[in-house]
């Protein structure tokens, strides 16, 4: 089982704090980090817990392929070492499958079943997003698509050179049919289409999906849009998911001292795991616009927060893009 972290100087801490957490219910798995320009003791310091974790390390440096990317402006993003993931099939020599994680997630269980999931040709496999209508608009995708999540990505090396997955992505980048302020994951989104397995909600569990239910999440994607997993799925992850991923800010992140995050002593005690309990602990208050909607969450019905979080999320593409 091969397990990849993309990670720049910020988040090695994170990195390693969800790398010992896959390991916990994952024994034996090697851990493979991309870094962009990542200093020697952050490399370190992911190294030292993976390997004390029983894991095997890999160290591959990315740096020399996204800064090109940099220096020619295709990078939108907030962390580069986002980008990593472009080129996981170029810096790895094996087949077969690997999963790649973003550094904000905490795995909560074995991915055994993970792996075994019938890709059915497609080169990967992501999760569903908590995306309006207003923000695939934006970047040209069609309504009927739904908008996924790159951040655990379940990949096909052998699928992916095959279909020349990186090649495209970087054509689009340089050629873009449309903005990507969520960089590669919109340029994914868009380019494959027709060509991603999508899995259950268990696998990627947002925060975003704490506070909505299965019709909130049916109306904030859309009705033209089918779910492509039942409502009992949706509920059974609610409970207990595999892999939780802390995208966006939505209840506070749950290594802020002032996260309101229902993983929030969960994120806590694997960070003692990894002995990095402070990391865990990081001073930030609670952006105002997610406080506000955590009041929202904890004083109206579900059934009434669902529709208001729905124009609460249409607001905030209309401020932030003008969609």
């Amino acid at each position: 089982m091969t397990i990849v972290y993309a990670s720049d100087k910020n988040y090695a801490g994170l990195t390693a704090i969800s790398a010992v957490s896959a390991l916990k219910h994952n024994s034996g798995a090697r851990i493979v980090l991309l870094g962009y320009n990542l200093e020697a003791e952050a490399q370190e310091l992911v190294r030292l817990r993976v390997e004390k974790a029983g894991g095997e390390f890999l160290y591959r440096d990315v740096s020399p392929s996204i800064q090109r990317l940099v220096e020619q402006g295709y990078c939108g993003y907030t962390s580069y070492a986002a980008y990593a993931r472009v080129f996981i099939a170029d810096v790895l020599d094996e087949k077969g499958k690997v999963l790649y994680l973003d550094c904000d997630t905490l795995v909560n269980g074995s991915l055994k079943e993970l792996f075994e999931i019938d890709l059915k040709g497609n080169p990967f496999a992501l999760g569903v997003d908590c995306i309006t209508e207003a923000y695939k608009r934006y970047v040209n995708l069609p309504n009927e698509f739904t908008y996924l999540n790159s951040g655990v990505m379940l990949i096909d090396l052998e699928c992916w050179r095959e279909k020349k997955c990186t090649t495209r992505i970087l054509s689009e980048l340089s050629n873009p049919r449309g903005p990507n302020p969520l960089g590669d994951q919109d340029i994914i989104v868009r380019c494959f289409p027709n060509e991603t397995t999508v899995f259950p909600p268990k696998w990627n569990f947002l925060s975003h999906f704490f506070m909505v239910s299965y019709n909130g999440l049916r109306r904030i994607v859309g009705r033209s849009v089918n779910l492509p997993f039942s409502r009992s799925e949706y509920d059974d992850a609610r409970k207990s998911a595999v892999v939780y991923h802390f995208s966006g800010h939505t209840m506070g992140r749950p290594w802020y001292t002032s996260s309101r995050h229902p993983m929030r002593r969960s994120y806590q005690e694997a960070a003692r795991d990894a002995d990095l309990a402070e990391v865990a602990e990081q001073v930030r208050p609670m952006m105002p616009s997610y406080a506000v909607q955590y009041f929202l969450y904890r004083l109206l019905p579900q059934s009434i927060f669902d529709v208001v979080c729905f124009w609460l999320y249409r607001l905030h593409i209309r401020l932030r893009y003008r969609a």
